[in-house]
């Protein structure tokens, strides 16, 4: 398992007075907060974030220059882990449509309550573990599919495909014993111990999917139920 950050909540919103009382509220959630009243310094902070850094964002909708959804739009585009969750006083349908389509956790209508906020701050941080782990996983399957040699991941594609060392050898033209060294040296340099394993190693990185278990783990919990 991934060890995570503490988790920090950062709070933007123009109205200094609003801000404060929204980040009272989370610091009781028994969470960190950075308050923000000018939206701009903090897009102008986010290439600063570290990518393992958990986290979510709660913003006002309405500010004067840069308001919550180019806060979102930022966000999106520098791929950082941080779920957004939309705070305003002027709710109308179109926005909260365009935000939720944008990837938004929430669009909360002010006065909010503080259930609200809290279960949304948690389906935000949940989403925010699960994209840290899901980016760390990808740089660690990257870092091993780059020291594969052109040779290497020939042998890789075969293996996926389920052919044998001796189909391999006849069809890459090369000896059986440079196929089964090769083959060693994929499972070597991916640490993967089956195909199965390769297989969703292969998956994992191409479609972007959260880390999964260890595969034979899942069925050892199972509950057990006895057959008549």
């Amino acid at each position: 398992m991934a060890a995570f950050s503490e988790p920090i909540v950062y709070v933007i919103d123009d109205d200094a007075q609003s801000g404060r009382a929204v980040a009272e509220l989370v610091r009781t959630f028994g969470h960190q907060v950075r308050t923000f009243q000018n939206p701009r310094e903090f897009v102008e902070q986010l290439d600063g974030i570290d990518q393992q850094q958990v986290g979510c964002v709660i913003t006002d909708l309405r500010m004067s220059g840069v308001d919550g959804m180019e806060v979102l739009q930022r966000i999106l585009d520098r791929e950082v882990a941080l779920p957004v969750i939309i705070v305003t006083a002027y709710a109308e349908t179109a926005v909260t449509v365009r935000a939720l389509r944008r990837g938004a956790v929430a669009v909360l209508d002010k006065p909010f309550r503080d259930d609200e906020l809290w279960s949304f701050v948690q389906e935000a941080l949940g989403r925010s573990e699960q994209e840290v782990a899901r980016n760390q996983r990808q740089r660690e399957l990257l870092e091993r599919f780059t020291r594969l040699s052109p040779q290497d991941r020939q042998v890789l594609q075969l293996i996926l495909e389920g052919c044998k060392n001796r189909t391999m050898a006849k069809r890459l033209d090369v000896s059986l014993r440079t196929i089964e060294n090769r083959r060693r040296r994929v499972f070597d340099m991916m640490q993967a111990d089956s195909v199965a394993e390769l297989t969703r190693m292969v998956v994992e990185f191409e479609h972007r999917l959260p880390p999964t278990a260890p595969t034979g783990e899942a069925w050892l919990t199972l509950p057990f139920e006895r057959v008549a």
